[in-house]
Formats: structure tokens, C-alpha cells, sequence
């Protein structure tokens, strides 16, 4: 499994239109893509301008395929096209090892 981290720095109080972007824009592309397996946006708690984009795909040719595309509402940049002054850094992980917790019970009642 592959993972690709995207550190988003948004212009003050944007913080929504980037969710708003990525979710209406953006992921329903990516997720039609061969080898995408999930992606979560995590919005800093003491830096409300600043989020994480974490995807995860089945291998590093899956995401570099999918770059391949060259279709700019399926790109990264794609988001700061739409979001003037957004800072973007991108890295990329080999996951070596994954855990989920336990299930939790739904509450009775």
C-alpha cells in the first residue's frame, strides 16, 4: 500500500471552501481510479487554515498512473486553482504497517 500526504496551507478563513472543494470536485474523481483505496482531510485543530489531504492507494504506480491523467480537476493543483493562495506540499509513504482497532458495539437502546 501507498500513501500520499498533502499538507494544505489555506488564505485565512478558507478552510471550508477547500473541504467543499475537495468533496464536490476533487474525491469523486480520485475515486474512480484504479488502485484508490480511501483518502481523509484532516483539518489542524490549532491552525484552522492548515489541513492534511492523507490518500491511500493499492501501490505508487496506482497514484502515478492516476497523475498520468493530466486532467487538472483530478490534480492536486486542481484544488489551488480553484482556492487562489493555497500552499501545497506533497509526500509520499510505503506503508509498512497497518492496524485497525476493534470494532466498537453500537450503543444499545
Amino acid at each position: 500500500m501507498y500513501a500520499q500526504v498533502t499538507t494544505i496551507q489555506v488564505p485565512m478563513n478558507k478552510i471550508g471552501e477547500l473541504r467543499r472543494v475537495i468533496e464536490t470536485s476533487y474525491l469523486p474523481v480520485v475515486r474512480k481510479r484504479p488502485g484508490f483505496l480511501a483518502a481523509y482531510l484532516l483539518e489542524q485543530v490549532d491552525d484552522p487554515d492548515c489541513a492534511q489531504l492523507i490518500q491511500f492507494w493499492g501501490s505508487q504506480a496506482d497514484l502515478e498512473n492516476f497523475h498520468r491523467t493530466e486532467l487538472l480537476e483530478s490534480s492536486i493543483q486542481g484544488i489551488a486553482a480553484q482556492i487562489p493562495g493555497v500552499h501545497l506540499r506533497r509526500q509520499g509513504y510505503l506503508v509498512r504497517l497497518a492496524m485497525r482497532g476493534a470494532p466498537v458495539p453500537e450503543p444499545v437502546g
